[in-house]
């Protein structure tokens, strides 16, 4: 079978849709970056660094260490979910179960977010469904705070963020090759350790790769803290919300955004180091 391979024209040609799309995401981040240099909070006008000075406050710094625990936090259970659900869909014959279980994994990135918010109210809330189960079952006299604090905003930013991680780690447990497994299995490996010895180091690309989408997906988030954790879980994207209204600090806000973006990124390079250096070490 004959391969094609495309010049660097026709490679561009192709990614032009892409950028062309990207494009006002990269000028809305330049225009951030202005607006938190101006010296006005409400319009663009002059030079100045007091937004980002401002923002070196003890209430600023727990939201960014808050961000960036429970981000943390909802990763590795991630992982610890993603990677088991990638070996079972990879392992389903069936194609009406394969179907069902990725619909099933899919719903996170299908439903609206306020849908899911909603839905985790109406079961974890004071008189929701969990609550009221555990009472009857005469488990619990009080029922459990788990909404409006950090259990409540880690258990959506897990659910939520689940999908971004799966897909990725399936298709690179279907690149193993199975020579690989085969030939452990002949030389009386275990399953357990062909998993540890042979499948996990041939994912650390995969895994290192899904784990800093995730981790980018779950510091950005505003949606699921602002209604799973109202104002007592400030992260940074409910503080910027704050910023925005109802106190009108629009260069302070566009500040902690590009300490948001920065800090994102940052995460990005360092799991984009990572995956070249596993990946080397894989291949050697």
């Amino acid at each position: 079978m004959s391969t094609t391979t495309l010049s660097k024209g026709q490679a561009l040609a192709f990614a032009a849709p892409a950028f062309i799309a990207i494009l006002p995401f990269l000028v809305a981040c330049v225009y951030i970056l202005r607006f938190s240099l101006s010296a006005e909070q409400g319009v663009i006008e002059g030079i100045s660094i007091r937004a980002y000075q401002e923002l070196m406050t003890p209430f600023f710094g727990r939201s960014v260490w808050l961000t960036l625990k429970l981000a943390f936090i909802a990763t590795v259970i991630v992982m610890f979910m993603a990677v088991p659900l990638a070996f079972l869909l990879t392992s389903l014959r069936g194609s009406f179960a394969r179907r069902l279980l990725t619909v099933t994994i899919l719903l996170p990135l299908i439903l609206n977010l306020l849908v899911q918010a909603y839905g985790w109210i109406l079961l974890l809330g004071p008189s929701g469904a969990l609550n009221t189960l555990l009472k009857s079952l005469g488990l619990i006299e009080r029922p459990l705070f788990l909404l409006f604090n950090e259990t409540g905003v880690l258990l959506g930013l897990v659910q939520t963020s689940l999908p971004l991680a799966v897909f990725p780690i399936v298709s690179a447990v279907r690149g193993i090759s199975k020579e690989h497994l085969e030939a452990a299995s002949s030389l009386g490996a275990s399953n357990w350790r062909i998993l540890r010895d042979v499948s996990l180091p041939l994912l650390r690309p995969a895994l290192v790769g899904a784990a800093s989408i995730v981790f980018a997906f779950n510091a950005s988030a505003f949606a699921i803290p602002l209604l799973l954790g109202g104002r007592r879980v400030q992260m940074m994207g409910v503080a910027i919300r704050d910023m925005i209204s109802p106190l009108f600090n629009w260069s302070g806000a566009a500040a902690a955004g590009m300490i948001l973006i920065l800090l994102t990124l940052f995460v990005l390079v360092v799991s984009a180091w990572l995956v070249r250096v596993t990946t080397v070490k894989t291949k050697g």
